[in-house]
């Protein structure tokens, strides 16, 4: 596929006298079950596949993509493309290193992917063992589960060949009542066990009441609050990372300083596009620089911008491979344009473990999730935003869930991070993310 494509573009560009290009061709297969109580309803993709491509025409830069790939479909793209060429800082694109190669499929999912019965059984499975074991403790199970292997292709003009990547991935989830899910994402089979138990794993903890911040008497008060990885990772790539980006360094929006001390000591972050268990770990980033690991933050002290091609040529920096095709608001992803961006983020665990973390809390919250992060200030990095599946902490216990639509929680994430008091020892995979729970304090407001 990739070798036809590459000849057609390769004629096309001679046709238009293109400079260089650069593509990014994927395609995969998927089969998933969405589950709505006892329902169980297939989605099934076969060869979706999508390219997008950067052309470089005498010194300026174009967009296009297409999932049309015969020779006049392209054609016809890439001449309209052609119409909106901009300035750009690049000469050429990168060139690709030979060799860049990252094949893994686990042969349990490649089985599982052309049998959807024993897939969905599965899932039928766990739906029904759920309502089994938390029977009377709640009304209502979503979720779903599913198998995919993708493949991809990066490349430029330039190149002695594409870096490939191929790998298969699981997924599977459960939220019982919209108050509390599990998921589990990994790129190989998990155990029967893991994925028959996880609608009970939330079962037996759900409590059986809802509580309000003025039931525990802490409305407008700075409480103790668990971050669960999941809320962690939206406040940091909302309002951290925007600090980050070399785009924001450049145009003087960022708020770090190399070597300054901006989080707590007991954090060490990193962005590590190369971690074998991450699915979001690939050869290259989206432009054929090489992936790696890049240190972030070094027990609290901040040590690195992350760059694209072309901010690292503005900033005289190397690229730190994190070019990626990263939309924002309403953009298409394919025709994104490539911006530095976070890739796999990735934290050091800590030493406590978090029941005993949950165990030093008299009042608190461990939140899980925060409504329209989106809506919050990227500049200054404040928020105030609304608690979603998440437990109210007493006494060293999960007592309840936070009644929904009454636990709106207030902070600054850039302050937050210089206030993390714990790390716990347990990390959760989230497919683009390998974080632990952290402990710090927030304002209910």
């Amino acid at each position: 596929m990739f070798d036809d494509i590459k000849r057609t573009i390769d004629k096309i560009a001679a046709k238009y006298k293109i400079d260089d290009y650069e593509l990014l061709l994927t395609t995969g297969n998927n089969t998933s079950f969405n589950i709505e109580q006892h329902d169980l309803t297939l989605s099934s993709e076969v060869e979706v596949s999508s390219l997008a491509m950067r052309l470089i025409k005498n010194g300026k830069l174009t967009y296009a993509s297409s999932t049309v790939f015969d020779e006049a479909a392209l054609d016809r793209i890439i001449q309209a493309s052609l119409t909106n060429l901009q300035p750009t800082d690049l000469v050429r694109f990168a060139v690709i290193p030979a060799g860049l190669k990252q094949d893994f499929v686990d042969k349990k999912l490649a089985d599982l992917l052309s049998k959807p019965k024993e897939l969905r059984d599965l899932l039928a499975s766990m739906a029904a063992e759920t309502f089994k074991v938390g029977k009377g403790k709640f009304e209502r199970l979503n979720g779903g589960g599913g198998v995919s292997i993708g493949e991809s292709w990066v490349y430029t003009a330039g190149s002695p060949e594409p870096a490939y990547s191929r790998q298969s991935a699981f997924s599977v989830s459960a939220s019982l009542d919209s108050r509390d899910f599990e998921y589990i994402v990994s790129k190989k089979m998990p155990r029967d066990s893991a994925i028959l138990g996880l609608g009970v794993k939330v079962a037996k903890r759900l409590p059986a009441k809802n509580l309000k911040p003025s039931d525990l008497g802490v409305k407008g008060k700075s409480i103790d609050v668990i971050l669960h990885p999941n809320c962690f990772s939206g406040l940091f790539n909302q309002l951290i990372a925007e600090h980050i980006y070399a785009t924001n360094k450049l145009s003087g929006l960022s708020r770090f300083k190399l070597d300054e001390k901006l989080a707590s000591p007991k954090l060490t972050i990193y962005d590590d596009a190369t971690h074998p268990e991450l699915l979001s770990s690939a050869p290259t980033d989206n432009e054929g620089v090489v992936s790696q690991k890049v240190e972030l933050f070094k027990k609290g002290v901040f040590k690195s911008f992350l760059y694209d091609a072309e901010t690292a040529l503005v900033d005289r920096h190397n690229p730190t491979g994190n070019g990626m095709r990263r939309p924002v608001l309403a953009e298409d992803t394919n025709e994104a344009p490539i911006r530095p961006s976070l890739r796999s983020l990735l934290m050091e665990p800590g030493k406590i473990k978090l029941k005993d973390m949950i165990k030093g809390i008299k009042k608190g919250v461990l939140l899980k999730f925060l409504l329209g992060l989106h809506t919050a200030d990227k500049v200054s990095g404040s928020f105030a935003n609304t608690a979603l599946m998440s437990y109210v902490i007493e006494n060293g216990k999960l007592v309840a869930t936070a009644e929904p639509g009454t636990w709106a929680m207030q902070g600054n994430a850039l302050q937050m991070l210089k206030n993390i008091s714990a790390v716990s020892s347990e990390r959760l995979n989230m497919g683009s993310a390998l974080l632990p729970w952290l402990k710090t304090r927030l304002q209910v407001s």
